[in-house]
């Protein structure tokens, strides 16, 4: 095994760390701008109407899983692997997302026409987020940005967007604004981000023609990222199906007592995808050293997600009850538990994101599909059981569990992933393991 100076002394793992360190300072200054702006949001709004927008951005993002089609981990590794074909790659990912961001469209309109809403706001906030719905489309060149490690220039653009959004979310704030003015300052920050990230991709290096060709790339595209397409659409439901269930079961004040604790539980899921992106050159590299490097690193990536989740889950639980009131006031309170409760579910974030990085290296994509979709099932079964009983804090329990089954226990299902399942149990295991091992 390589000395820890050798290690930290390789190009590729100081390129590695810078984009891993840009991406997290890009979260810090969201937090700061984002988050911060939202908690006095949220304190101006209330539970009630904090939780119709809540509910609005969950369904619109339930809908916009069509746009994504699922494709980004397969052009991410083929912009690796074949940077030849950089052109055709990115414009056919446009019109698969545009098609996607059609049929989204549609069956926002079904929605829209057969569920019943609250009130004419909360219609109106819909209708106005439903915009998002090709944002998919438009922000095709981060993809290159995240492959070649340049975070640098995708957060300094994001940056940009994020900042005026905030300042039109705070002058909002003071004029009265009502839900329908915020759900439009949410598209407006994400059309922004969307430029910014073409004239930074421009500046990278960048020289496309951005129109789609029909053809083998596209077709090819479209056939090996299916399964990831309905994985990603499974990933939403369990990721955004406890805010609707919440709303028509328990009421939007529910909602927003569970979106206040989840915005404080969630902002950190960008640490493995982060993580994630800025490994991945090393995996592909590992791999192609050989079996016995390839497990090693493995290990390693699992090791560090889970030691990073333990250390962000056990201070946010100890202490949920502080940061509820610091950030809401005593109007959210009943969101502490609520907190306490989901910010568990990290462990299983990080750890599946880890081995969905394994998934995709190796094209077990379908294996990602049935594991998904078990997570959803889990999730919306346990919501019909908890929701009625324990409102938002059945729905954290439920998420949980379901982000279990679908991150590590499915992992034990199938010969192929049986490793990957030890490995992980290994990982998750670490408290357990001593420091000795977790230092190494």
């Amino acid at each position: 095994m390589q000395s820890d100076e050798s290690l930290l002394a390789r190009p590729a793992f100081q390129q590695a760390a810078r984009n891993f360190a840009w991406l997290l300072g890009e979260r810090g200054i969201r937090f700061a701008l984002g988050a911060g702006v939202g908690f006095l949001i949220a304190r101006q709004l209330g539970p009630t109407l904090l939780g119709s927008l809540s509910y609005g951005v969950a369904v619109v993002t339930l809908f916009q899983s069509f746009a994504g089609a699922g494709i980004d981990a397969v052009v991410r590794r083929d912009l690796l692997q074949t940077p030849e074909h950089t052109h055709r790659l990115l414009a056919d990912s446009v019109g698969l997302r545009v098609l996607g961001g059609l049929v989204a469209g549609l069956a926002m309109v079904v929605y829209l026409y057969f569920v019943p809403v609250r009130s004419a706001d909360e219609r109106m906030v819909l209708i106005v987020l439903s915009l998002l719905l090709l944002q998919p489309a438009w922000t095709v060149p981060e993809l290159w940005l995240q492959a070649h490690l340049h975070a640098r220039q995708a957060v300094l653009a994001q940056t940009v967007a994020l900042a005026v959004a905030a300042a039109v979310r705070l002058w909002l704030l003071a004029t009265g604004g009502g839900l329908p003015a915020f759900a439009a300052a949410i598209v407006l920050e994400n059309l922004l981000a969307g430029v910014a990230l073409h004239f930074a991709a421009r500046r990278a290096g960048l020289r496309i023609n951005w129109w789609p060709v029909p053809g083998p790339v596209m077709r090819r595209l479209a056939v090996e990222s299916a399964p990831l397409w309905i994985t990603s659409m499974a990933i939403i439901v369990y990721m955004r199906i406890d805010e609707i269930m919440l709303r028509h079961l328990s009421g939007p004040a529910e909602v927003g007592i569970y979106a206040a604790a989840t915005k404080l539980s969630e902002i950190w899921y960008f640490v493995p995808v982060a993580l994630g992106s800025s490994l991945l050159p090393a995996l592909i590299r590992a791999r192609n050293a050989g079996p016995d490097a390839y497990h090693d690193r493995l290990q390693r990536y699992f090791d560090v997600s889970a030691a990073a989740a333990y250390g962000l889950a056990i201070p946010v639980a100890v202490l949920a009850p502080w940061l509820i009131r610091l950030a809401y006031g005593e109007a959210y309170a009943a969101s502490a538990p609520v907190l306490a409760i989901h910010i568990w579910a990290s462990l299983f974030v990080f750890s599946g994101v880890a081995r969905g990085q394994w998934l995709v290296n190796e094209g077990h994509t379908h294996f990602y599909l049935y594991a998904t979709v078990a997570g959803a099932v889990s999730n919306i079964v346990l919501n019909l059981y908890f929701i009625p009983r324990w409102g938002a804090a059945g729905a954290a329990w439920a998420t949980l569990l379901a982000y279990g089954v679908a991150a590590w226990l499915s992992s034990f299902a199938t010969a192929p992933t049986r490793a990957v399942a030890w490995m992980q149990t290994r990982a998750l295991l670490l408290p357990l393991l001593g420091w000795r091992y977790l230092r190494s």
